[in-house]
């Protein structure tokens, strides 16, 4: 069976609301804010930005395999789900603040994501590091690296190791270099990866997805 790992080698990549409210007010707050089925009050569901969700039914080994699920905010501060995109073709950039071609490779990002938003195609980064080895990216980092690489729709993740990655690839990513492609088909499953980056050739692998 066809490994999902380097497949590939292109280049070495290295507050609470203070408001007073008239009991009026309240009350009719409380009705809006009921459910109409249950007919009591039901809380928004809030999803935290976890990391890789394990499963059975998933892991991320070999082409063909199901990825599994993942929670992380993005550049807004909302928690980007993976599952909750089933259906477009996924690309996972795995990339680090300290490394230089991940750097040089983020400059595109926007532009493939641009060229490519009617096929419903998802370019998404996964900052695994930021300025420093093995430490997690900051927000400000990430508020950096969308100004400089000027995103404006693509989604920038913030990630770490202890959330993404797992050396077996069963309950996250075995990552061997930066930036890391992975591809995911219409149903969630990969169907190409590489590490490095050309322009050319990313594009060419999002062709064979769609």
């Amino acid at each position: 069976m066809k490994t999902l790992f380097f497949v590939l080698s292109l280049m070495i990549g290295c507050g609470k609301d203070t408001t007073h409210k008239s009991p009026t007010e309240s009350q009719d707050q409380e009705q809006e804010e009921k459910d109409p089925q249950m007919g009591e009050y039901q809380p928004p569901v809030v999803l935290s930005p976890d990391g890789i969700i394990p499963a059975e039914d998933c892991q991320h080994i070999d082409i063909g395999d199901k990825a599994c699920n993942f929670r992380l905010a993005d550049q807004d501060g909302t928690t980007w789900e993976l599952y909750s995109h089933e259906g477009d073709v996924i690309v996972m950039i795995f990339s680090t603040v300290w490394c230089p071609p991940c750097q040089s490779a983020g400059y595109y990002t926007q532009s493939i994501q641009d060229d490519y938003e009617n096929d419903s195609v998802q370019i998404i980064t996964i900052l695994i590091d930021g300025a420093a080895h093995g430490i997690e990216p900051t927000d400000e980092e990430v508020d950096t690296w969308v100004e400089d690489h000027s995103i404006t729709t693509a989604a920038i993740l913030q990630g770490s190791r202890d959330k993404m990655l797992d050396i077996t690839g069963v309950e996250g990513y075995s990552i061997g270099g930066f930036p890391t492609y992975f591809y995911l088909d219409r149903d969630m499953r990969f169907y190409a990866g590489h590490v490095g980056f050309n322009d050319e050739y990313v594009r060419q692998i999002i062709e064979e997805g769609l």
